[in-house]
């Protein structure tokens, strides 16, 4: 069986919103309009669809419409810290500065308009992600 990842749906109540912050964040332009945009990104993708699907259709019916603030959505980044200046330039509002853990990654969050936590993680010494305890595709943590 051959299944690969594809994107990541955030449900919001205005598409056309929170599709123009993650193309200022991400530097790629989204296609799509006010019910339904997708921004592709190397090796995967976000689709933003509008909390009215769930009423206009009813395939739609688990979508509730409200933020999972449970969650974070994660990306490695070369340089946390000459990203988290290039969003403060952009008026991203983080949740906190950037910072070395223990573990030697360094990472900063922030908020998306609905409130959907990211995380931009710098891997120590240029790391790939099973370096850090994260598993690839395929592999177990540290494998």
């Amino acid at each position: 069986m051959a299944i690969r990842f594809g994107d990541i749906a955030l449900i919001t109540g205005d598409v056309l919103r929170l599709r123009a912050f993650y193309e200022r964040v991400f530097g790629e332009m989204a296609e799509g309009d006010e019910m339904h945009s997708a921004l592709a990104l190397e090796g995967m993708g976000f689709a933003f669809d509008s909390a009215l699907i769930a009423k206009e259709n009813p395939a739609f019916f688990y979508l509730s419409g409200q933020s999972a603030s449970n969650i974070v959505i994660g990306f490695d980044v070369s340089d946390a810290g000459a990203e988290y200046d290039r969003l403060l330039a952009l008026g991203v509002e983080t949740l906190n500065a950037p910072t070395t853990h223990p573990w030697g990654a360094r990472s900063f969050q922030f908020r998306d308009p609905d409130g959907n936590i990211l995380n931009f993680r710098q891997l120590p010494g240029g790391a790939r992600p099973s370096q850090a305890g994260i598993a690839e595709p395929g592999r177990q943590p540290g494998g």
